[in-house]
């Protein structure tokens, strides 16, 4: 499951799932996220708050950054230099003169929970859509390279879009469903799993990033689209507040 170190510049190493590839939640956990998540407000929403980090631009350590989730974090379809944490780690480069190391457990298709219907298979290419290993199982991978989890500097994290199924947004015949279902996979387990990631790596701020809208006024559908087209519209609040 722990893929190889890839040394892409003088001083940044990026250890990904696959080697040989480039590869909106509101909860009131007090966490420790840093001011970095408005890097991501170009891409999706974040939920974060802001605080002081305990990263110094004067230290000549590596800034530890890791990277757990589905296919929003892991940048599905996206050429290596053009995913969300690569530019992360490109600011924090810049901002701290620091070098970055970035271990990526993110993939395409990871759940939160594993469900009677999990496909337990994996694969090594993130880009391959599957369940497993699901994001408590990224972080069990996480704390097989990281001895010392304090190490960690930064947790980027995305999930429970999965969990809700698009095939379910798809089915749901009324806002209020898809309001049920994303209560039910994106309320507790989403806070029970930051809960847990905040605990196993106590030094680190961590960002959530949120969901992109599936459907929108500017999405060209063919006319069977349009009726999700326009739910989806009306409902920009995928995850309850």
């Amino acid at each position: 499951m722990c893929g190889r170190f890839a040394e892409l510049s003088g001083n940044s190493v990026i250890s990904t799932r696959n080697s040989e590839q480039s590869r909106p939640f509101k909860t009131t956990v007090k966490l420790k996220i840093f001011t970095a998540c408005l890097l991501f407000l170009l891409a999706f929403p974040v939920t974060c708050q802001n605080t002081q980090t305990n990263v110094s631009p004067h230290s000549t350590d590596p800034i530890n950054v890791v990277v757990l989730g589905d296919s929003v974090l892991w940048g599905e379809g996206l050429k290596f230099e053009h995913k969300a944490w690569y530019q992360v780690k490109l600011w924090l480069e810049k901002s701290t003169g620091r070098p970055v190391t970035v271990r990526v457990e993110a993939h395409s298709g990871a759940v939160n929970e594993v469900g009677p219907l999990t496909d337990n298979r994996t694969s090594t290419n993130a880009e391959v859509n599957l369940a497993s290993p699901t994001i408590n199982d990224q972080i069990e991978s996480v704390l097989k390279v990281f001895s010392d989890p304090s190490k960690v500097d930064f947790v980027l994290l995305s999930g429970c879009g999965n969990d809700v199924g698009v095939q379910n947004l798809l089915n749901a015949s009324k806002i209020e469903e898809v309001d049920d279902m994303t209560r039910a996979k994106c309320g507790a387990p989403v806070e029970n799993l930051l809960r847990r990631v905040a605990k196993t790596f106590p030094s680190a701020q961590i960002i959530v990033t949120g969901y992109y809208l599936f459907f929108s006024d500017q999405t060209q559908t063919i006319s069977w689209l349009r009726p999700w087209r326009a739910g989806f519209s009306k409902c920009s609040r995928v995850l309850p507040k």
